[in-house]
Parts: C-alpha cells; sequence; structure tokens
C-alpha cells in the first residue's frame, strides 16, 4: 500500500468517469443489500423464534450504518469526488486484508465442519465437501475478489487522475497519506463493530478472565471511545495517536493471548448467549492447544505493531501543519 500513485500530467491522463459510475453502482448495491437485510431480519424475527432479539437489534443498527457509508461513497464515486476516492480505496484495503485472514480460516476449517456435520446427517462425505467446497468460492469472491477488484482500481493513477479533475477544490482527505487514511478507517470500522457487542453479552477478554454485563459493557464503550480518538488522530497523524495505538495495541494482543489460552469454550459460549446448535458448532472450530489461540493473537496484534511500526515516519510532523497527502 502505498501514500500516493504516479503522478499523470494534468490533460494526458485516461478518463476513468464510466469506470467510476460502474464501481459507485456496484456501491450503492452493496449499501441496498445491507439495507435491504433490516425487513428481512425483521421478518425472520416473526418467523423464527429461534432467533435472539437481542442480537437482531445490534445487527439492524450494523445493516444500516453499513449501508449508509457504502450508499454515501458509491454516490461521491458516481460524482467523481476525491474524497470518495480515497476512502473507498481505504475501505477496500481493510476488507481485503481481514477477508484474506477470514478466507485462510474458513478453507482450513470449513470442509472438517462439514464432514463432521455430514456424518450426523447422514449426508454423503463427498456432497460435504462438495457444499464447503461451493461455500467457499463464494465468499471467496466476496470477501478477496471483489475488495481485490476495488482496491486495484480506486488506487489507479488515472482514476485519482480524474477525480482530481472533476472536483478541484481540495478535501481533508487529500492532506492525509494513504497508509494513514486506510489505518483510521480501520479504527473506525472496529468502532462501528461494537455495534454488535450486546448481542454476545458485552463479553470482553481481560487478562485471564472474560468480562461481561455492566463490566464488559463500560470496557467496550472505552474501546468505542479509543477507536473514534484514534481514527481521529490518526487521520491528521498526531504523534500521540501513534503511540497511544502502540501501547494498546501491545496491552490489547497480551490481554487476548492469555484469556483465550486459560478459558473454557462451554464458559464463553453460555455468557455470549449463543445457541446450543451453534455452541456445538463452534467447539469443533475451537482448538484444542492453548499454544493455538497465542500464537493466533500474537500473529495479529504483532502485525498490527509492525505496520505502526512501519507507518511511523508519517505521523511527524502532524497532517494540516503545512503538510499534504503527498
Amino acid at each position: 500500500m502505498s501514500d500516493a500513485q504516479t503522478p499523470v500530467p494534468a490533460g494526458i491522463h485516461r478518463d476513468r468517469g464510466a469506470g467510476l459510475v460502474v464501481f459507485g453502482a456496484v456501491e450503492i448495491l452493496i449499501g441496498l443489500a445491507f439495507a435491504a437485510l433490516v425487513p428481512l431480519t425483521l421478518v425472520a424475527v416473526t418467523f423464527s423464534p429461534m432467533v435472539e432479539i437481542q442480537l437482531v437489534v445490534s445487527s439492524l443498527a450494523l445493516y444500516a450504518a453499513l449501508a449508509a457509508i457504502f450508499i454515501a461513497l458509491g454516490i461521491g464515486s458516481i460524482r467523481a469526488r476525491c474524497w470518495a476516492q480515497a476512502l473507498t480505496l481505504s475501505l477496500s484495503w481493510v476488507w481485503l486484508i481481514t477477508g484474506f485472514c477470514t478466507m485462510v480460516f474458513s478453507w482450513w476449517f470449513l470442509p472438517g465442519v462439514w464432514r463432521d456435520l455430514g456424518a450426523g446427517s447422514g449426508l454423503d462425505a463427498g456432497d460435504a465437501r462438495m457444499v464447503a467446497l461451493g461455500i467457499n468460492l463464494f465468499l471467496s469472491m466476496i470477501y478477496v475478489l471483489l475488495p481485490g477488484a476495488f482496491v486495484l482500481f480506486y488506487r489507479s493513477p488515472d482514476v485519482v487522475a480524474t477525480c482530481r479533475a472533476r472536483s478541484p477544490i481540495p478535501c481533508w482527505t487529500d492532506r492525509c497519506p494513504q497508509r494513514l487514511l486506510a489505518l483510521a478507517v480501520a479504527y473506525a470500522l472496529g468502532g462501528l463493530s461494537i455495534i454488535a457487542m450486546p448481542a454476545y453479552g458485552f463479553v470482553f477478554p481481560f487478562f485471564g478472565f472474560l468480562l461481561s454485563g455492566a463490566a464488559g459493557a463500560a470496557c467496550w464503550a472505552g474501546v468505542l471511545v479509543l477507536s473514534g480518538a484514534l481514527a481521529w488522530g490518526t487521520a491528521r497523524g498526531e504523534p500521540w495517536a501513534w503511540w497511544t495505538a502502540i501501547a494498546t495495541g501491545a496491552v490489547a494482543g497480551l490481554s487476548s493471548a492469555l484469556t483465550f489460552a486459560v478459558v473454557d469454550p462451554v464458559e464463553l459460549f453460555e455468557i455470549k448467549g449463543v445457541l446450543s446448535e451453534q455452541g456445538r458448532l463452534f467447539e469443533t472450530l475451537w482448538p484444542a492447544s492453548p499454544w493455538v489461540h497465542v500464537a493466533f493473537h500474537l500473529v495479529i496484534w504483532g502485525s498490527f505493531i509492525a505496520y505502526l511500526a512501519y507507518v511511523k515516519p508519517l505521523f511527524n510532523p502532524p497532517l494540516g501543519r503545512g503538510r499534504t497527502r503527498e
């Protein structure tokens, strides 16, 4: 991920207005799909007593927020706005990286899950493998190919030049390097995901313990405030945002690794209020060795800290003090 694309001399770039319309329309369709999940979820609640109401409420808020984000970015892309290009590229990078990690997990574990489910339901092993293959291929399109296409398009110098030619008035994203903007978007999305925490009893991993209820809610509220502050500070390139992220990343990595190394999955699922059928499914995915959990969280948080080290030069001096995106 680079901060700025290779400059294209004015007047000789290839106009990508049609592509901006197409990709913007796709973003709007994604937003409409999230919006459609709101009434569909309500219908599911009406006809399915197995659906938990607390999960539904938090899901509705999350779907509505994502719908608004994608529709706004899609409209901005169609209008060739620079902020829409920069934010879409940042969102796509976060989407691609998290999607790739998700698919590594899915390709590793999903075939075994379907094999176990098939054995219990009488499904042929070959059919179970085909079902797992089909699901993984579909998810790979959603989590890897689609965001990958967005990244390839919106990082193009011609796309950047087209947006700047059609909306020459500078905007705040012009002052923020792409690597910092992507990090700020990641913080913002992390804060947004906290909307779903009420559905899981506000379970919060805390150095070998699982906090829930009021204590867990207070911790997640703190994470929400911290995520917003880091998103704002990172977008401005404030040095305090870098130091705060380093400290909280180290603490969070240690706390997560320690907690999930010793926690009993049954206790976790009971606190989260997961349905018994779902609980049994998650237990099949739960690695038996605590070192797997330790390694997983250390890799995740270690990668985050490594990225912070990579972008540290961009935090000094802060943006907006005579400094521009390029």
